[in-house]
């Protein structure tokens, strides 16, 4: 099976070896969209993964490795045309508020372009957790009728202020745990 892992950087890159086809994206939504797409149009994976960190809602621990059931826009906001915040709108015009993930997993990835700070900024998703890229990755996917998971290292709780050099440690240590927690979900597929 080709596995894509898209990612945000080279130290998430790196815990992951030759059995998967790997893509540094950069950091947010729009980046992750754009890498997630170049490199199914290349590679024709037989699934796609947003794999990193995340920050936890307070629904998770730090340290836990977690695949998720769906992933929401948190940033989009149409309510001026009587959507609810997270819904977006296809090119077809059809609504939808979040992309199931194949994952059997009931957590919900709220996605945004701004570094999570404040935990009420989610609570409309019942998320729990909170990301930078994997709405981008699987909407990318979604578009090609790919199977994509989201599978984050929960590294912080948002609204929280980590010692920077506590959170550095944490973040290496956990995401080794990210290739083992893939695959697991992979062959549940």
């Amino acid at each position: 099976m080709r596995i894509l892992v898209v990612v945000s950087d080279k130290a998430e890159c790196a815990v992951f070896d030759d059995r998967f086809i790997k893509v540094i994206s950069g950091v947010g939504p729009v980046f992750a969209a754009a890498a997630a797409a170049s490199a199914i149009n290349r590679f024709k994976p037989d699934a796609v993964v947003s794999a990193g960190s995340a920050g936890s809602l307070g629904k998770l621990s730090i340290g836990e490795c977690v695949s998720f059931g769906s992933v929401v826009y948190a940033d989009m906001d149409l309510s001026a045309y009587h959507l609810r915040p997270g819904t977006s709108l296809a090119p077809d015009r059809r609504t939808f508020s979040s992309i199931r993930l194949a994952s059997a997993s009931e957590h919900i990835l709220a996605t945004s372009a701004s570094f999570a700070s404040a935990e009420e900024r989610y609570l409309p998703f019942n998320a729990s957790a909170a990301d930078m890229e994997a709405y981008g990755v699987a909407y990318s996917a979604y578009l090609e009728s790919i199977p994509c998971l989201a599978v984050k290292a929960i590294t912080d709780i948002v609204g929280e202020k980590p010692e920077i050099g506590e959170y550095r440690k944490k973040l290496k240590e956990i995401r080794a745990k990210l290739p083992e927690m893939v695959l697991e979900c992979i062959a549940a597929l």
